[in-house]
């Protein structure tokens, strides 16, 4: 009932706000003095054409001071009924506008705008053109971000952009969106960046990437120090799309593709497990578990009721889940008011029929010039996102892939008419079809407006007020229920199935829970940019409110005879009934500065700073102060070089230096904490509800501080045809929150606070190149490649004696994330069972490996400090953190008359990672064999890729240890878009602008030295919802 309402009365605000400037902007323009001249209305033709005489398509051409206007087509032709005696503007992007008196037919040539053309960019609290930045920054077209078919932002980012680091961890619904870090790992804490969006503090997730117009990453410290606090991390501003001036645009997009697993890990099957099965046995001198008629019936699969082969996870998962996304937009307006509004429905199954996700999008701008001073604008975006899974999953698919995993293929997987089989008291299929379900209901809505007042008293001074109101309510329904599962009972002669037992609860259970999260930004800003002569300037103040809240409230019932889910119909016995609730308030101000200063577009100078509080610490620690200053050196611009090398478009060394901060761990912790416990005692004869202290308060804790330097050197070639930017950066983070590494006695009741006591290094290079040319009317191309390295050392963390003490142990010194194991060197072979007994003894090998007997065929691992025994003392470092030190990609496009292709080439290097237990070790937990762990060593086959086999893995072989590492470099064809664009007379017919139909894919090829996971993944075991291999076809249609 509540977002019914707000959303009535957000509707009504949008829509009346829209007629009223409409109206007045219309009164305004078209007010006609009837003792003026009667004006003949004619028809003007034209073509837009650059300098080299090619059509500029979608130039918009304008009737001045009215709304009466054209885009230009294919050919870059407009027509347009004017008055006589009319001057139109002509204004395309990059290009010089251009106005001029309408004539019956005109011939327009637009001249590129050098400033225009190098951007301007989107950086903290306002926009710099891209020529006089001093900031590290990089940034993408949202064009380019809505052509792939992801269902999360998040995913479209990497290999775009240098610096940007990402990790898909998921490829389920709900849960795919990627871990994002900037310039790599500074961190022990949170590394995840800032995100803002249109100015204000929200959730780059879910946001509809057809309503994007730009995302900008903000990297160094000139870039982040306007966001002081919470900046260290980096940060990404998303910049949504709004209104132009000129006749309505509306516009179509949409697609549907078919999703399919990345890589599926390939099993063994039943033939293949017993028979390694019987191996295991033989290796442990037992009795084979499979007779040869049992192998006999397994291979040749004639009674698949007794004898089942199962390939579970192939059979369980749906193929091609369908995704799909429809969008439409419309926009127009003219030079004092303009308006934006996109709708989008989009649509993401899951790999079995119990997962999907459905999301409703509506994002609606209005921007007017309500006097020649004042301008308005006004933003609506709201979402509606539902997410249906198994009861058992809630959001994350780890126990289906556990189960699967787990169940080998001569179990019983489902039987005739959908009974469940099961294995070991567990029924994977019954996870996913009868174990209830969790559906999510999220809302999201943004609602923010801005006044802008310039004031003309004082030249380039300004005044900005935003206001932002965030209103988040999830609403969750879980309902799990019992999961009956059968055998297979054949004493009549004729399979009858019977219940065995039941998965999951003896009976049904429902949680129905109810969160809000609300947040109210305020910004007031005093801007002034100006021109004296030479000199360029440029300031900027803004004060910042945020305050958010949080409620929540959740209800359970248990035991449930009736299989109607509403919290009505559960149990009435007391401890059936669970109940609980919290809530929450943040409170955060602020003041930022920012000074830019420019002598003859020559000499760049920038200061910047923020006054941050947050309800994070003690009042008497809640304020830090982060400033930062950069400068820059336009060589290009100097005399020497001006003029004499007409190939030479920029050439820019900039650097800069400064301090920001970011909120590790958790708030209030310098109060004390506690539990509270209901029936902790019996006092007087009745239950007491009594506390307990959690942590040790520390009244000291702070932020984490990052002093950040950056050195960049920014090259243009032709005209900008060509663009180079190569970045050296470092940082060092210190106050990180580290806890003690210290023995608490029992008796001491509570944990240790974690102190500000952690510092780290990081740097690296980064590179990004764009090259761009058209090279025939019909035929253009370009390139766009990125690179970074990043390389990070802990100087100073907690560490147990036993580990600072062991220079092989040590962690301060080394990459966070290294690994620390035990160095295999390879199999005992039988050439080492000198008296051939099958055991390896001590008179044989004089290491001690403490780990049970030792045969032929197990890992033999370095005794690093030469004591005779394997113990936690030999671990070494080994292999690299799973967090790429490099990160690249680069993008090749090409433009053969109506044709496009638009591909993306992504990848990562000098990383490892680990795999081990059900996704390396046969019969884990009595589990299923991957393909790749039959390779198992024998006598005749002593290099093999895994230990010899046993029935349960041999605590010996499952160490951690460099012998499960693997090489974690790979290169992806991230996206490939092929797309056609129908010739301009087709769309005429039709009564269209234009179309375009388009082939796209996503995580299209990968090469990995991986080939039982995908390797975009970290360390693993395989439990996990695999990423997926999308492809769509679309059409995108402008009316």
């Amino acid at each position: 009932m509540k977002m019914t309402f707000s959303c009535r009365i957000c509707a009504v605000v949008t829509f009346a706000l829209i007629s009223i400037l409409q109206n007045y902007s219309l009164a305004s323009e078209f007010v006609i003095d009837e003792k003026k001249e009667q004006y003949q209305i004619q028809i003007v033709t034209g073509v837009v054409l650059d300098v080299n005489g090619e059509p500029i398509v979608g130039a918009s051409v304008v009737e001045k001071g009215t709304a009466n206007g054209d885009i230009t087509d294919l050919d870059g032709k407009f027509t347009l009924n004017v008055k006589t005696g009319t001057v139109l503007k002509v204004s395309y992007v990059g290009y010089q506008t251009y106005e001029v008196k309408a004539e019956k037919t005109m011939k327009i040539i637009l001249k590129e705008d050098s400033e225009l053309l190098s951007e301007v960019v989107v950086v903290g609290y306002g926009t710099q053109k891209k020529t006089s930045l001093t900031a590290a920054v990089s940034s993408v077209d949202g064009k380019i971000i809505s052509q792939q078919p992801v269902a999360d932002v998040s995913n479209t980012l990497g290999g775009r952009m240098a610096g940007v680091i990402f990790t898909q961890k998921s490829g389920e619904p709900g849960s795919d969106l990627s871990d994002i870090m900037i310039r790599g790992v500074s961190t022990t804490g949170n590394s995840a960046p800032l995100v803002i969006v249109d100015g204000i503090q929200r959730e780059l997730s879910r946001l509809d990437p057809n309503s994007i117009s730009s995302i900008t990453v903000l990297k160094d410290a000139a870039a982040v120090a306007p966001y002081g606090m919470a900046g260290a991390n980096g940060v990404i501003l998303v910049t949504t799309k709004q209104g132009n001036s000129g006749a309505p645009q509306f516009s179509y997009n949409g697609y549907v593709g078919w999703q399919n697993p990345t890589v599926l890990t390939e099993f063994a099957d039943s033939y293949e497990y017993a028979c390694l099965f019987n191996q295991a046995n033989d290796n442990q001198g037992q009795p084979h578990r499979f007779s040869d008629y049992d192998l006999e019936m397994y291979k040749s699969g004639k009674d698949p009721i007794n004898y089942p082969n199962h390939n579970v996870l192939k059979e369980l998962i749906k193929s091609n889940s369908p995704i799909t996304s429809h969008n439409v937009q419309l926009s127009g307006g003219s030079e004092k008011f303009n308006y934006y509004i996109s709708l989008n429905y989009l649509y993401q199954g899951g790999m079995w029929e119990t997962t999907n996700m459905h999301k409703y999008s509506l994002m609606s701008k209005i921007q007017a010039q309500a006097t020649k001073t004042t301008k308005i604008e006004l933003a609506v975006t709201g979402r509606i996102e539902q997410y249906n899974y198994p009861g058992v999953a809630s959001g994350g698919a780890g126990n289906i892939f556990s189960q699967a995993f787990r169940t080998p293929p001569i179990a019983p997987l489902v039987y005739p008419g959908g009974l469940a089989g099961e294995f070991e008291g567990r029924t994977v299929y019954g996870q996913i079809y009868q174990s209830g379900f969790n559906k999510y209901r999220n809302y999201v809505m943004y609602n923010q407006m801005v006044i802008e007042q310039d004031l003309p008293f004082v030249r380039g001074l300004k005044l900005k007020g935003v206001i932002a109101y965030d209103l988040k309510p999830i609403h969750k329904k879980i309902w799990k229920t019992p999961m009956p599962y059968y055998t297979v009972d054949m004493s009549s002669g004729s399979p009858e199935y019977v219940q065995a037992g039941s998965d999951g609860p003896e009976k049904p259970t429902y949680t129905q829970n109810y969160s809000e999260n609300q947040s109210l930004t305020l910004q007031g800003q005093i801007q002034y940019n100006n021109t004296f002569g030479k000199h360029e300037v440029g300031g900027l103040v803004v004060f910042e409110m945020r305050n958010t809240q949080g409620d929540s409230f959740e209800a359970s019932r248990l035991n449930y005879n009736v299989n109607i889910p509403e919290l009505n119909n559960g149990s009435s016995d007391p401890a059936d009934i669970k109940n609980s609730g919290n809530s929450s308030k943040t409170k955060q101000r602020s003041i930022i500065y920012r000074v830019n200063y420019a002598y003859d577009g020559k000499y760049l100078f920038e200061t910047s700073a923020r006054y941050d509080g947050s309800y994070y610490f003690a009042p008497d620690h809640r304020f830090g102060f982060f400033p930062s200053a950069s400068i820059g050196w336009r060589i290009s611009e100097e005399n020497f070089l001006k003029g004499r090398f007409n190939w030479l478009s920029n050439l820019k060394l900039r650097a800069s230096y400064g301090e920001s901060g970011a909120l590790a761990a958790d708030p209030f912790q310098y109060l004390s904490s506690y539990n509270l416990y209901s029936n902790s005692a019996v006092l007087n004869g009745k239950p007491t509800q009594g506390l307990s202290e959690l942590l040790e308060p520390n009244k000291y804790i702070t932020w984490e501080k990052a002093r950040k330097m950056d050195i960049g050197f920014d090259l243009g070639l032709l005209n900008n045809q060509i663009s180079f930017s190569i970045d050296y950066f470092s940082e060092y983070r210190s106050n990180m929150l580290v806890k003690p590494q210290v023995t608490v006695p029992f008796e001491y009741g509570i944990g240790i606070a974690q102190e500000n006591k952690g510092k780290m290094k990081n740097r690296g290079i980064e590179f990004s190149l764009n090259a761009s040319n058209q090279f025939t009317k019909d035929f253009s191309a370009g390139l766009q490649v990125n690179f970074t390295y990043a390389k990070n050392k802990i100087v100073e963390i907690f560490e147990t004696p036993a580990t600072y003490n062991n220079p092989y142990r040590r962690q301060t010194g080394r990459p966070l994330g290294q690994k620390f194991g035990y160095k295999a060197l390879g199999y005992f072979q039988l050439s080492d069972d000198l008296n051939g007994n099958g055991i390896i003894d001590s008179d044989e090998y004089n290491v001690k490996q403490p780990w049970g007997t030792v045969h032929p065929g197990d890992l033999k691992y370095q005794d690093t400090n030469k004591d005779g025994s394997i113990t936690e003392d030999d671990m070494v470092p080994i292999g690299l953190s799973n967090i790429p030190q490099i990160v690249y990609g680069f993008s090749p496009s090409i433009r053969y008359k109506g044709f496009d292709l638009l591909l993306l080439f992504q990848g990562a290097a000098k990383r490892d990672f680990w795999i081990g237990d059900v996704g390396a070790w046969p019969f884990t937990n009595n589990s299923s064999v991957p393909k790749t762990a039959l390779d198992v060593w024998t006598p005749n086959n002593p290099n093999a890729r895994n230990p010899r086999v046993t029935t349960i893995p041999a605590t010996n072989n499952t160490q951690y240890s460099s012998w499960w590492l693997h090489n974690g470099n790979y290169l992806r064809l991230k996206t490939g878009e092929l797309g056609y664009t129908i010739p301009k007379s087709l769309a005429d017919m039709v009564g269209i602008k234009s179309a375009r139909i388009y082939v796209s894919g996503q995580n299209i090829f990968t090469w990995s030295k991986i080939k039982n996971f995908d390797p975009e993944i970290s360390d693993q075991n395989g439990i996990y919802y695999p990423q997926q291999k999308v492809i769509s076809i679309g059409v995108d249609i402008k009316f």
